[in-house]
């Protein structure tokens, strides 16, 4: 493993189990190798992906890398830099896909096919033990209990089809649209699984090829029945379901658990058009319906989700500052024996407040931790309130009325001459 490529250092595979060892991905036809790694001059995390034994076409190259790199969607993990390099001491160089590192994901098939069946997962009531097709009666009064739910699904249709849309009508095709190139957030083992997707690996079959504009068309038609083939997949919860020998099956199962709407969309995209007149993405619209203002609201109540634990965040940040200034103008050891800083006046109270926050005692004499009654303080100390407390010396000898907002004047006042003690000190 390089110590640094390109720009890019600290690089860690993502699978443990490919170690520094390539595979050979099903998508892009040649040996890959997935890393981790960390730009030099921003220390952006970003994710790498390194493609071996393929020479890079130089023919309009870096106008299919441009066309790529201007396509912004919240669905599409963003695609920075190509660039060839022999860091990796290999024979031939390496071309190297640089994206936006999405952390805390899985991939569709990991979510949703990675028991130990994962191929014939969901198909033990369609079939017979010996592999063959049971009659549509046999399913019926059947409950396929490990089939997602359909308000899932059609978030994942609303979200593909939203970037399927973007790059049709920029006259680009996905080319990877299958369960291994999907992302979704969370981490559904540990219970924290979300429905929000990303297409990752875009541009890499163009880039390989050298060229968009020659077969995109054609691209843009397989992207449709890929979304139709993997649209059939969730439904049936089976990697099989859209293979044209269980086709039938398939759609008798979409049929009995789900909506007309569901069926017609993977009907729409998976079987050719009769017609002339070329497919597009926008007609899964109507067969989506009022099903995305349900997308939207969701978007919206995880937005303030999110806005909320910012607050919460940027609250915990505004008080660890002001816990900084405090211990920063308290109790400094390099003016101990100078009585121009003695801690009179503004800093005495200060050193008060401060046991009183944080040092405070049970009836007993046991100390008490009140973590509500620290950020209580803290926050009036900081809005400078009117209430007013009681705070007393350590010896119980003096014994100080005064309010948060006296208090907040007077650690003003003490910070401002921390500052200011520098320049006053040397004159």
């Amino acid at each position: 493993m390089p110590e640094r490529v390109g720009d890019y250092y600290n690089l860690m595979p993502l699978d443990s189990s490919q170690a520094n060892v390539p595979h050979k991905s099903r998508t892009f036809r040649y040996q890959t190798i997935s890393y981790k790694a960390t730009h030099t001059r921003t220390n952006a995390v970003c994710y790498l992906k390194r493609i071996m034994g393929c020479k890079l076409p130089t023919a309009r190259l870096y106008d299919v890398v441009e066309a790529w790199k201007k396509i912004i969607h919240a669905n599409i993990v963003q695609l920075r830099e190509v660039f060839l390099t022999k860091d990796f001491d290999d024979e031939q160089p390496s071309i190297v896909f640089v994206y936006d590192f999405i952390p805390c994901c899985e991939t569709l098939q990991k979510r949703h096919f990675s028991s130990n069946n994962s191929v014939l997962k969901g198909w033990a009531n369609p079939y017979n033990l010996s592999g063959e097709d049971r009659p549509f009666s046999a399913g019926k009064g059947t409950s396929h209990t490990g089939l997602l739910p359909e308000s899932l699904i059609w978030e994942y249709v609303v979200q593909i089809s939203s970037l399927i849309r973007t790059l049709h009508g920029v006259s680009l095709a996905c080319r990877c649209l299958n369960l291994s190139r999907i992302l979704v957030d969370g981490d559904s083992k540990a219970g924290r699984g979300k429905s929000r997707v990303w297409l990752s690996g875009v541009g890499i079959a163009d880039i390989l090829d050298g060229s968009i504009n020659g077969t995109v068309h054609q691209h843009i038609l397989n992207d449709l029945q890929d979304f139709g083939r993997l649209i059939l997949m969730l439904a049936c919860n089976s990697i099989v379901g859209a293979q044209k020998e269980h086709l039938q099956t398939s759609l008798e199962i979409v049929q009995r658990n789900y909506s007309h709407d569901l069926k017609n969309l993977i009907l729409h995209f998976l079987l050719p058009s009769n017609t002339s007149k070329p497919k597009t993405i926008n007609e899964c619209m109507p067969m989506i319906g009022a099903r995305f203002y349900a997308q939207i609201d969701n978007l919206h109540v995880r937005g303030d989700i999110l806005e909320n634990e910012l607050a919460k965040e940027l609250d915990c940040g505004r008080l660890f500052r002001l816990i900084c200034k405090l211990d920063a103008l308290l109790e400094r050891p390099e003016h101990s024996m100078n009585q121009v800083w003695s801690e009179t006046g503004d800093r005495y109270i200060l050193k008060l407040f401060r046991d009183f926050v944080f040092h405070s005692v049970g009836f007993d004499g046991e100390p008490t931790i009140d973590i509500a009654h620290i950020v209580q303080c803290l926050n009036k100390f900081d809005a400078g309130s009117h209430d007013k407390i009681c705070l007393t010396s350590r010896d119980e000898q003096n014994v100080i009325i005064v309010s948060y907002s006296e208090l907040h004047q007077a650690f003003e006042r003490a910070f401002t001459e921390l500052m200011n003690y520098g320049s006053t000190g040397s004159s």
